[in-house]
């Protein structure tokens, strides 16, 4: 009897761990938005911008050139970090689109020949390490081109999603219509700020490609009636203002591809 009870009672255990390994949140392995390093073929680069090389090493203190460079994914782009023809201690952080058309480019001082990088999400940087162990830094907003407000004609809008509807105002404080809306453009990607047909206080963030397709719509709580929208280059967010003032935001990722 009391063998019985002891293997019905491991069986027991054994159960509740199964459950409770079944039953944990699963961790992701990268979270939407961040930006990641990859390693790739030192020879698959784009066209490279004048006055800049391809010099990827395969340590800090070994001038052995490496098969693999770091390059930095985000938001769709591709950063590469290039030395300068001339080899000052400097390197050109140049982002490109997914048609590897440039678009960014920005210099930093005090490092060359990459062998290494890291990505931090905390501070949202990432980091080039270079020859003798120097680096240089960047902020991922600085790796990509900041999402563009734009007015148009409140008539232009694509298809509206069900539930939803066009209210834009001329302020805050008005509830006349205004014949223009604020949108962002980011990347090929149009977003629209859309008011309930029932009026609640919430907008739905509602992103179109360029054939008007929807490809992200994301209520947000807090605000209706926009009339203004800004970006937050540092925050990276775009924040939009409605009735009374009152403002919901977004982050990029939240307006892009």
């Amino acid at each position: 009897m009391r063998f019985n009870s002891a293997k019905v009672l491991l069986a027991s255990i054994a159960a509740a761990c199964v459950v409770a390994l079944c039953t944990a949140p699963a961790l992701s392995a990268s979270r939407p938005g961040a930006a990641e390093i990859l390693y790739v073929p030192a020879n698959s680069n784009p066209p490279v911008p004048a006055g800049l090389k391809v010099t990827c090493l395969k340590g800090p203190n070994v001038l052995v050139p490496s098969k693999t460079c770091p390059v930095v994914k985000y938001l769709g782009n591709t950063t590469w970090a290039y030395s300068f023809i001339d080899n000052r201690v400097s390197m050109a952080l140049v982002t490109y689109d997914a048609q590897n058309n440039v678009v960014g480019n920005i210099t930093k001082d005090g490092a060359r020949y990459v062998w290494n990088a890291s990505s931090s999400r905390p501070d949202k940087t990432v980091t080039f390490s270079g020859q003798s162990r120097q680096a240089v830094s960047a902020t991922w907003a600085e790796l990509t081109p900041a999402p563009q407000i734009v007015s148009v004609p409140s008539n232009s809008n694509p298809p509206v999603p069900a539930g939803l509807k066009i209210t834009c105002m001329n302020n805050g404080t008005s509830l006349n219509p205004s014949p223009t809306c604020p949108v962002v453009k980011y990347q090929g990607i149009t977003t629209w700020a859309y008011s309930f047909i029932d009026n609640r206080v919430s907008m739905a963030i509602v992103s179109y490609d360029t054939k008007n397709n929807v490809v992200r719509n994301v209520t947000m709580n807090g605000a209706r009636y926009v009339w203004q929208m800004s970006v937050n280059p540092t925050d990276m967010t775009v924040t939009v203002t409605g009735q009374s003032n009152q403002t919901v935001t977004v982050p990029w990722v939240d307006v892009g591809p």
